[in-house]
């Protein structure tokens, strides 16, 4: 188990045998036949037949492939380790229809996490609705039925795969919408099946070129049967890879009826995190509504470190986390012990049985330190406190004005910032940035809610930042025009990173009075404006850990702007 021993989490790297092709967005040892994986969730009722088809009826050149492949795009919400938690993400993949009543196969990481899936079918410009039968994530595969009927569909290859055989990659690299074939030979009939978030018993090597997008396509002769499913490649060194046919065909016949194999309901990447990089795990990237993870309470972003007492991904695959899975039904109580990276807390429960709770968190993520910014120093009275409403009628000694310059023509002399009549009041010229902060306590975890009028007409941003230090800090600049950043600044290179864009209906432009709240907790910026959720992000890249807080305007070339801030209440999320 972890101890306490291992806090903080200071550093997390993503450890990859091969790059996953699929899912490009923002991006197992199944069982081989004969064997028995003892590991079948079944819906209620008696499970249908695999659909018997027609080989005779099957695309039976390569030209004709195009009709049976379509493009599939994927929105949902997930949560990767290059960029955090991204809302409303939109990705790419391809699946290949294997029967004429639209059943289809594509990848796991195609479709997990998705809250919603289309299919672009040849020809057609609305695209076609998508359910998903089953998913395995061990072997990486999914098997989806696209509405409609009487399409083109493939047959599987039943001759030897050898090294040297002529074989074409079809999907759509890149996420573009027109169809490419790719030619190519088999070049491995048994290269490495152990990767990052997979765990087959063998691939297919192959140098028929695929990208992202091309995930969940088909790899086929020149008849137009199917060799295999491309899942990988590693650009560096060109090698391209697909799940043996061999493999597949098992796992998708009982995928096709609804059965979900070697599955638990997650997109998994195996990971290293700690100070020195020693502790192996599984980031969730993407969970299925519902399913086994989802329902323990396991979130986009966790890492899943032990299940059952063993630690998984020791050697940077998922071996040993689908050999767990696979020695188990897919009902059965599994223990497990999970890292909330956002939050810094350990958790652990058990898997169908008890939902996951808190067993450790890390003592500086609760909540103000007490001590002075590193930035600038306190001049206020001793008597004040972390947490309260600031109402701007009586002594302000503990906040620090800020002016500088938003662009090159702007003019500090013409800011000023006072308090009037229980206000804090910001009158500034063109092109300038004010701001006050708070300087007695840093804070890790902390919400700040303001409310703020507007008594001009012009153009301005309302900013709150959390975490100022010297070292960095995180800025949320709300526009009256509607629109919102989040950014993060790094103060050893003096710049500013772009993190997030949104906007929201519920700002209120011109002279209006708007209530605005951010919360800094662990990783993650959550912005709502007039009480309703606006943005969301979590930062996998600065990961600035305390700072001040702090409020404040900027203009442009419209003014005068004169805006008041009403309060401001500094409390904990």
């Amino acid at each position: 188990m972890l101890t306490r021993a291992l806090k903080p989490f200071l550093f997390l790297a993503l450890v990859i045998a091969l790059v996953a092709t699929g899912c490009l967005s923002s991006t197992g040892s199944s069982t081989p036949t004969g064997s028995s994986s003892g590991n079948v969730e079944e819906p209620a009722g008696r499970l249908p037949e695999p659909t018997a088809v027609d080989r005779k009826g099957a695309v039976s050149n390569i030209d004709d492939v195009e009709g049976a492949v379509f493009q599939i795009i994927g929105t949902g919400t997930i949560n990767t380790v290059e960029d955090g938690e991204v809302l409303n993400a939109e990705w790419g993949g391809t699946g290949f229809f294997i029967s004429p009543d639209g059943i289809a196969v594509t990848n796991n990481h195609v479709v997990a996490g998705a809250a919603v899936l289309k299919a672009y079918v040849k020809g057609e410009s609305t695209p076609r609705n998508i359910i998903v039968l089953g998913t395995s994530e061990c072997a990486d595969l999914a098997v989806v039925k696209v509405e409609g009927k009487n399409y083109p569909y493939l047959t599987w290859f039943d001759g030897q795969v050898k090294t040297g055989l002529d074989v074409y990659a079809a999907g759509f690299p890149l996420v573009e919408p027109e169809y490419n074939l790719t030619k190519g030979i088999i070049s491995k009939v048994k290269a490495n099946g152990q990767t990052s978030w997979a765990s087959l018993d063998f691939i297919y090597g192959h140098d028929a070129k695929i990208n992202g997008g091309n995930s969940g396509g088909p790899l086929v002769t020149e008849d137009g049967q199917v060799v295999g499913v491309n899942y990988s490649n590693r650009g560096d060194v060109d090698q391209q890879f697909a799940i043996p046919g061999d493999l597949a065909i098992p796992v998708i016949e009982r995928l096709q009826v609804g059965e979900n194999v070697d599955s638990l309901g997650m997109f998994g990447q195996a990971v290293v995190f700690g100070p020195n990089q020693e502790y192996p795990g599984i980031w969730v990237q993407s969970t299925t509504t519902g399913s086994v993870i989802d329902k323990s309470g396991i979130m986009p972003g966790d890492i899943i470190y032990e299940v059952e007492g063993i630690q998984v991904a020791t050697d940077g695959t998922m071996k040993e986390y689908c050999d767990i899975v696979r020695g188990h039904d897919l009902s059965d109580p599994l223990k497990v012990a999970v890292y909330r990276y956002g939050t810094d807390e350990i958790l652990e429960g058990s898997l169908n049985d008890s939902p996951l709770a808190v067993t450790y968190t890390e003592v500086l993520g609760t909540g103000a330190t007490g001590s002075s910014s590193g930035s600038s120093s306190s001049t206020g009275s001793s008597d004040a406190q972390p947490y309260f409403t600031e109402e701007w009628d009586g002594n302000t000694d503990n906040w620090v004005q800020e002016i500088g310059l938003n662009a090159s023509d702007g003019d500090t002399n013409q800011a000023e910032i006072y308090t009037d009549n229980g206000k804090l009041v910001f009158d500034l010229g063109k092109w300038l940035i004010a701001y006050v902060f708070y300087t007695p306590y840093e804070y890790e975890d902390v919400r700040v809610d303001v409310r703020v009028e507007n008594r001009g007409v012009n153009t301005n941003d309302v900013l709150l930042v959390c975490r100022k230090s010297d070292e960095g800090h995180y800025l949320v600049n709300i526009a009256n025009s509607g629109l919102f950043a989040m950014y993060a600044y790094d103060g050893q290179k003096d710049l500013y990173g772009r993190m997030y864009d949104g906007g929201s209906t519920k700002i209120r432009p011109g002279k209006e009075i708007n209530d605005y709240t951010l919360i800094c907790q662990g990783k993650t910026l959550t912005l709502y404006v007039n009480g309703t959720l606006a943005g969301k992000y979590t930062d996998n890249k600065y990961v600035w850990r305390s700072g001040v807080i702090g409020v404040g305007m900027a203009s442009e070339d419209r003014v005068p702007v004169t805006v008041e801030f009403e309060n401001v209440t500094i409390s904990e999320p």
